[in-house]
């Protein structure tokens, strides 16, 4: 899936924390204007989250493909950056929702946020790097045994599967 635009974002947001749009949008409000990390001080942790677009600057692609080398390996990294396409009526004047630096992962920021922040802020972050990331791949293996009794018409269907994970993408 692509990075998150804000309807995105606030569905995600919904399905997978239980935050209301308005929590979401209030949280990723002050992801965006700041937090005090540390001796870094007070650091915007995400892009702009009112946006419609789902492009990503050039840096950032770069750093999150570099983040995603080290961490994951690269056969974990697709060929080419993923570049996904816009709707024609975008109005593209943002980027889409990221973190602002792959220096700051959701652990290394974990202390200094709100508990409902670093959710959002995981959230965000996860959609970010696996939507540059290969897609897992599993091998699933499915089993059917036709069963009947001996003189009785009626057939039994046993149905089994099993999947193995190849490789684990994001």
């Amino acid at each position: 899936a692509p990075p998150f635009t804000t309807p995105k974002l606030q569905q995600a947001a919904a399905r997978s924390i239980g935050f209301s749009v308005r929590k979401t949008m209030t949280l990723a409000q002050r992801l965006y204007e700041g937090r005090a990390v540390g001796e870094r001080g007070t650091v915007g942790l995400i892009t702009y989250m009112r946006t419609d677009s789902v492009r990503i600057a050039d840096e950032a692609m770069h750093a999150v493909r570099e983040h995603i080398r080290a961490t994951y390996g690269e056969t974990s990294l697709p060929a080419e950056p993923r570049r996904y396409r816009q709707k024609k009526d975008v109005q593209d004047a943002h980027e889409a929702i990221r973190p602002t630096s792959m220096d700051l992962p959701p652990e290394a920021v974990a202390r200094h946020l709100e508990p409902d922040e670093l959710k959002l802020y995981r959230l965000i972050w996860n959609r970010f790097v696996a939507s540059q990331m290969n897609p897992a791949v599993s091998e699933v293996t499915t089993v059917e045994i036709e069963a009947r009794r001996e003189g009785s018409p009626e057939l039994a269907l046993l149905r089994s599967t099993g999947s193995v994970l190849k490789d684990p993408g994001f």
